[in-house]
């Protein structure tokens, strides 16, 4: 009889494998008795008669010799027909000496779990890759949209049975908003299909976010991820803006801010003031985007200097003299003409509160601290 089933069934995190000596098989793994791992090595030893004999090895999380003696016995007196007759015998010896009269398994829930995984491989053809993971607690999945485009999700398989969701998203590339829409389920085709669902709904999200990506200078974030709904794109020496956008209702005016002195931002904020009322319902967003700022089209810097960020050539942070910090871009200009230098909000304030500087509502102002001119940030949590 084919015991393989009933071994991946009822200890699926067991494996057994062969050895250099061919009448020596190496088992070895984690069962699971009332709420607690024991990780086990066995050898399953083939007598000359064809008969296996087994001898343990190692096991975890047994503090009382007893127990350890009760194995032991078992295994060289019992006779056992495969490896799912011993593992069901140490089970039983470690549930009596745990005191417990009912041994908690999840042999209907991996039952479970298998077949979902098995029907829905078959259900979705637009898969890329799917894996199951050894100890089945984790399935993770590739899968294209209409484009094509590629996003991956991890789904978490619920084995505490406090809620009848079986099956969960525990990470997706998605805007945080759809990320909660996303709850668990007790059907793995089920869960997914909605997964499917929200992606069609974001397509054009996507197309803005990746038509931006190619016809702007990108300053942030370094490497967009799909659910970075905002980027900071390059407009020209020290100036640059930072659009943000819904996901969810993409053809909402986006917010647009600008960072840079007076002096450059001005002519940008007139253009926004002169165009925001003519926003409405734009086909194009990328182009209702370009005529809010009054562009034909995002500059684009010239990437013949071989520089790596397009702010290096500015100078960094004026403090830390690095480009990024926790990620972030310089975000506060001294607004002296004649200064001009670049400042993480975070390198600032610390200089700021330092130097005991003064505290206005939520910004706090002191002197720069290359011109020593009157400069201000927004307070940091």
């Amino acid at each position: 009889m084919d015991y393989s089933v009933d071994l991946i069934l009822k200890y699926p995190l067991i494996n057994i494998k062969s050895t250099e000596k061919s009448d020596i098989v190496r088992i070895h793994g984690k069962i699971y008795v009332h709420h607690k791992y024991f990780a086990v090595t066995l050898h399953q030893i083939t007598h000359l008669n064809g008969a296996p004999k087994y001898k343990l090895k190692s096991i975890t999380n047994v503090k009382s010799k007893s127990t350890l003696s009760k194995i032991k016995n078992a295994l060289s007196t019992d006779v056992f027909r495969n490896i799912v007759e011993v593992l069901d015998k140490m089970n039983e010896i470690l549930l009596q000496d745990t005191d417990v009269k009912h041994l908690e398994v999840h042999t209907d829930i991996y039952r479970k779990v298998i077949h979902e995984y098995s029907e829905f491989v078959k259900f979705f053809l637009n898969i890329s890759t799917c894996e199951l993971k050894e100890d089945l607690t984790t399935i993770c999945v590739a899968v294209t949209d209409s484009k094509p485009r590629l996003h991956s999700v991890e789904i978490a398989v619920d084995y505490s049975k406090k809620s009848s969701d079986l099956f969960r998203i525990s990470a997706a590339d998605l805007p945080e908003k759809d990320q909660a829409i996303l709850k668990g389920n007790e059907s793995l085709i089920a869960l997914f299909d909605t997964f499917i669902g929200q992606l069609e709904l974001l397509q054009p999200y996507f197309e803005l976010m990746e038509t931006l990506d190619e016809h702007a200078t990108i300053l942030d974030p370094d490497k967009p991820r799909k659910s970075d709904a905002y980027r900071r794109i390059w407009l020209g020496e020290n100036i640059s803006t930072i659009i943000t956008v819904d996901p969810f209702n993409i053809y909402e005016r986006p917010d647009i801010k600008f960072l840079g002195p007076d002096r450059l931002i001005e002519s940008f904020s007139s253009s926004l003031n002169e165009n925001i009322g003519k926003w409405v319902y734009q086909e194009n967003i990328f182009q209702g985007i370009l005529d809010l700022l009054g562009l034909q089209e995002f500059p684009k810097k010239d990437t013949a200097t071989n520089q790596v960020n397009l702010l290096v050539e500015f100078g960094e942070c004026s403090i830390c003299f690095s480009l990024r910090l926790n990620n972030k871009l310089p975000e506060i200009i001294c607004t002296n003409q004649s200064c001009e230098k670049l400042y993480h909000n975070q390198c600032l304030y610390d200089w700021l509160v330092s130097l005991h500087a003064k505290r206005v509502f939520n910004n706090i102002s002191g002197n720069c601290p290359n011109c020593e001119k009157t400069i201000s940030c927004p307070l940091m949590n």
